[in-house]
């Protein structure tokens, strides 16, 4: 029994691993696209490597181990991309530990790896690579130590890095967007490690210098995010006035300052900035009550310049992501992508792209993989055609003569419109209580629509809907989505719903009984809502007659099942279990028992066959009734009224019709000792 048992279980887990559904992403060929690659964050657990498998590429060359991966890709806004993986941590529901993260590019089959930088610590994994080709399309790789799968949040910013920020005002980094970026190291304090003295900062450990001018009247926030959980980030944010005549930074002209030591402090932060939620204008070093690491917004004047002074008092040399918000827009060249579609999603589709940009003096285009035209360098129009279908990416890049850059780019799915499908399904009516398949041919990156009666949707190409209800019969519709496509609506129409027969027979004579071979057994159909019938004796015979009697030649225990039909295929099925069948009549009745209560001989049974209707009396010698029963079942204990008879003779009638229907009767005498 042990070995059955433990046979069972190795069985149970094999059947439970094959049916585990690994990610769709499991492999690089069916990565998943990120659309949006700008400051992106998804939410906690919105992503997941549970049920992934080893892929069986190189492990990362930052990595400790390959693990089990899952892939996504992207196209590239930017020439720097950063990619953050939060697993298990306290106030969260992701459960992934020690994520790892590789960035790669795929051509030709051949996978090469983009070698730049990781770090990591509590559960998350922050990775960097810049020089990428703008335009082009790469892969993120995600994975984690020991074999390690689970839930996971995932944050994507593809920007184009500002120069190289000094660590002193005068070789700040002047900022021409708000886009985001990050910092992977910040080292060192420059020549003057004084130029915060009088703020809520006095001395420099590792900074950075950051510079802008206003391009209108406008709000402005910002949020700083270390690379290291465990830094501490301090800022000074200095208005400097007219760019006429700018001053340079100093503790008259510092409007928001920031330096608490969150990273120590009960509850800790680690987060810094400015927001619209803050009142205060400065938060001192230290845990001072209250500090967030937030300080309030500023408004921004046109004209004007401002500098920000971001440094890491943490001795690791670790770096920050810098995200700006607020109406408040940064001096610099603009550009954006004006986009239309002609003959959309027919073979002779075109794509029409023209800049809207200004403050500029130089214009890039790259349209994308499959592109008629790769590049360009003026306004346009530019009429684009596509060679190859999926998703596509145009970049916008805008220079200035200062050497600043912004870039704008313009997702869409070019697609053709798929054909019209066909929808097959498992028959041609239903029955109630069963089940409706329908299903369409898969398209590639296709999404599917079905509607139908009774509010029903679905959106898998191959749909299974149990039949609960009259009112699922009807049309069912489906339309396949390919990027913004569809195609035209295939319907089928479902008849309606059949009821369910219901199968159901009693037996003359009545089952259980005692018979005897050869016996005569009439079926009495009760069956609702059929056709017609199927009989199964039990015996290798059957008959498709409504009512039918079967003659039992041999001894035996038979089961007889019905089935009833409906013309429509319904069927439903009622069984007779245990119809015993014994060799001849037969009559056998004792001449003598004793009730005495010790187990033996206690009950008179009356054993007799091939009867379908039963009397049978007991009298005293003076002709009392003391027993009777029309059950050929049941038997005599000695009783009447609930209290023994008396020890001595006793006389018995047993009447019947038997069934062959013919009358008998039996009579004699019984000895009741004691």
């Amino acid at each position: 029994m042990l070995i059955r048992i433990l046979l069972f279980l190795v069985f149970f887990a094999f059947i439970a691993e094959v049916l585990a559904q690994a990610p769709v992403n499991d492999d690089i060929k069916t990565a998943s696209p990120l659309k949006n690659v700008m400051v992106y964050c998804s939410d906690d657990a919105a992503f997941t490597s549970i049920n992934a498998t080893a892929s069986g590429y190189k492990k990362g060359s930052l990595w400790s181990s390959e693990g089990k991966d899952i892939w996504f890709s992207f196209t590239a806004i930017g020439t720097d991309i950063t990619a953050t993986v939060t697993g298990q941590a306290a106030g969260n529901s992701n459960t992934l530990i020690s994520p790892s993260i590789a960035f790669y590019t795929y051509k030709d089959n051949i996978l090469t790896e983009q070698i730049g930088a990781m770090t990591t610590g509590g559960n998350l994994t922050t990775a960097y690579k810049g020089g990428l080709m703008i335009g082009e399309i790469y892969y993120i790789r995600i994975s984690a130590e020991n074999n390690a799968t689970g839930s996971f949040k995932l944050c994507v910013n593809s920007y184009n890095p500002p120069n190289k920020p000094g660590q002193d005002f005068s070789s700040a980094s002047l900022l021409c967007n708000k886009d985001s970026f990050t910092e992977l190291k910040v080292t060192g304090a420059g020549v003057n490690n004084r130029e915060a003295t009088g703020t809520c900062l006095s001395l420099e450990s590792n900074s950075a210098w950051y510079t802008w001018i206003a391009a209108n009247n406008g709000t402005l926030g910002f949020t700083i995010t270390p690379t290291a959980v465990t830094d501490d980030i301090d800022w000074v944010l200095f208005d400097l006035g007219p760019t006429t005549a700018p001053a340079t930074p100093s503790s008259a002209n510092s409007i928001r300052c920031a330096a608490g030591s969150g990273v120590d402090c009960n509850p800790g932060y680690y987060i810094t900035g400015a927001n619209s939620s803050s009142i205060d204008l400065t938060e001192q070093g230290g845990c001072s009550p209250n500090q967030d690491g937030f300080v309030k917004a500023i408004d921004m004047i046109e004209g004007h310049q401002y500098a920000l002074l971001i440094d890491n008092f943490s001795n690791n040399n670790n770096g920050f992501t810098l995200a700006f918000d607020g109406d408040g827009e940064f001096s610099g060249p603009k550009s954006a992508i004006d986009a239309k579609t002609v003959d959309a999603c027919l073979s002779t589709q075109k794509f029409i792209f023209i800049a809207n940009a200004s403050n500029y003096s130089s214009l890039k285009w790259s349209f994308g993989e499959g592109a008629s035209i790769a590049n360009a360098s003026t306004t346009g129009p530019f009429e684009i055609t596509y060679s190859t279908t999926g998703s596509k990416t145009v970049i916008l890049e805008a220079f200035s003569l200062k050497n600043c850059r912004t870039v704008s780019s313009y997702t869409f799915d070019m697609a053709l419109k798929p054909d019209k499908p066909v929808i097959s399904a498992n028959r041609t009516n239903f029955c109630f209580g069963s089940t409706m398949e329908l299903n369409i041919p898969e398209v590639q990156d296709a999404t599917y629509q079905w509607s139908g009666p009774a509010n029903f949707s679905a959106s898998t190409a191959a749909i299974s809907v149990p039949i609960s209800s009259f009112a699922q019969a009807g049309d069912y519709m489906v339309t396949v989505k390919v990027g913004d496509c569809y195609s035209e609506v295939a319907t089928i129409n479902i008849p309606t719903i059949v009821r369910n027969p219901v199968a159901n027979f009693q037996t003359d004579p009545i089952v259980p009984g005692k018979f005897a071979a050869p016996v005569p057994i009439t079926f009495l159909n009760h069956s609702r809502d059929a056709d017609y019938f199927e009989w199964n004796f039990g015996d290798d015979e059957t008959s498709n007659d409504y009512q039918p009697t079967h003659i039992y030649q041999k001894k035996g225990n038979y089961t007889v099942t019905l089935k009833a039909f409906t013309n429509n295929g319904c069927v439903d099925i009622f069984t007779l279990n245990n119809l015993v069948v014994l060799d001849g009549t037969t009559l056998q009745i004792p001449n003598s028992f004793s009730p005495n209560g010790d187990g033996i001989n206690d009950l008179l049974n009356i054993n007799v066959s091939n009867l379908k209707r039963f009397n049978f009396k007991i009298f005293n010698r003076y002709g009392d009734e003391v027993f009777l029963t029309t059950n050929i079942f049941d038997s005599w204990d000695g009783t009447w009224r609930n209290k023994p008879v008396p020890v001595g003779a006793y006389y018995y009638v047993l009447n019947g019709t038997d069934v062959f229907n013919k009358e008998v009767r039996f009579t004699g005498s019984i000895t009741l000792i004691r």
